[in-house]
């Protein structure tokens, strides 16, 4: 995820530091989210998101653990 979001990033022309800033995300947990060290909540993913013009999606990618078909 966090390779993916440095891609956006670089593609539209916005440091982190500006995200963290405008956003109010503390600089350290974004630092450490984009080194792959922390995780974020999904409302802040959607904030992201939402600020950088995308659409946060969930796609499956394999079968579920939960022992169906």
């Amino acid at each position: 995820m966090e390779n993916r979001l440095r891609e956006v990033l670089k593609r539209e022309g916005i440091t982190p530091y500006r995200l963290w800033k405008e956003l109010g995300i503390d600089q350290s947990v974004m630092s450490k989210f984009l080194r792959g060290r922390y995780g974020l909540s999904v409302r802040k993913l959607e904030q992201i998101a939402d600020y950088l013009g995308y659409e946060l999606t969930l796609a499956k990618r394999r079968p579920s653990r939960k022992g169906g078909k």
